[in-house]
């Protein structure tokens, strides 16, 4: 007959290794949930989505951008126009003059008339100009100052872009590495826990068999 130390032993022995062969198998199905933990993790890492940059976008509004006085047309048809309009009244009155018999200080009167018409002319020509070069310089300093905010704005949502993209991802890679720990420390248990029960079920058949006395058998 077994001792009833020994069957109790025994017995023991059995559950602490069913026990720890169950908690094995649960070390072995964490351990996959594991691996498919980081596998996501690593599929993240490759496909991150990227954040909305519109620094080229801007950039290229500034590209595009010109001076609208930088060539402004001087108003020569008119200034030619006058001139001509000078010129055939100085022909005009010099046929008078031939056909009346006047004498040449007329003529001379004449000339010099046109030629102040004339240097009006060529003043208003010099003022057209003097105003355009003014609105040419006051134009390309507002130009210059436009790209250059521009240029600012383009490098602000380039900073903006990668802090976004940084935080996002930084957010949802701690929470992929905390279920990986959370996985692998949890593998740990359950072998430590398979271990434990296996190494109880040894000791209470080592109990079982130092309170059988065998020599009453």
């Amino acid at each position: 007959m077994i001792p009833i130390p020994l069957i109790i032993g025994g017995a023991k022995l059995a559950i602490g290794i069913a026990q720890g062969v169950n908690e094995r198998n649960k070390a072995e199905n964490e351990r996959r949930r594991l691996k498919k933990a980081k596998q996501r993790m690593r599929d993240f890492e490759a496909n991150r989505q990227p954040v909305i940059n519109k620094a080229d976008e801007i950039r290229a509004i500034k590209d595009s951008l010109s001076n609208p006085a930088a060539n402004l047309p001087v108003a020569m048809k008119a200034a030619e126009m006058q001139m001509e309009q000078t010129d055939q009244a100085l022909a005009n009155t010099l046929d008078t003059i031939r056909a009346t018999g006047a004498g040449a200080g007329g003529a001379t009167a004449l000339a010099q008339a046109a030629a102040q018409s004339k240097a009006k002319v060529s003043a208003n020509i010099e003022q057209q100009e003097a105003a355009n070069a003014q609105a040419a310089a006051r134009g390309e300093a507002s130009l210059q100052s436009t790209k250059a905010n521009l240029e600012q704005s383009a490098i602000s949502e380039e900073i903006g872009a990668y802090g976004r993209q940084e935080t996002r991802d930084l957010v949802q890679l701690d929470r992929m590495q905390q279920a990986i720990d959370d996985r692998r420390s949890n593998v740990q248990d359950y072998r430590d826990e398979s271990t434990s029960a296996i190494l109880g079920g040894i000791g209470g058949l080592g109990e079982g068999l130092m309170q059988t006395d065998f020599t009453e058998q």
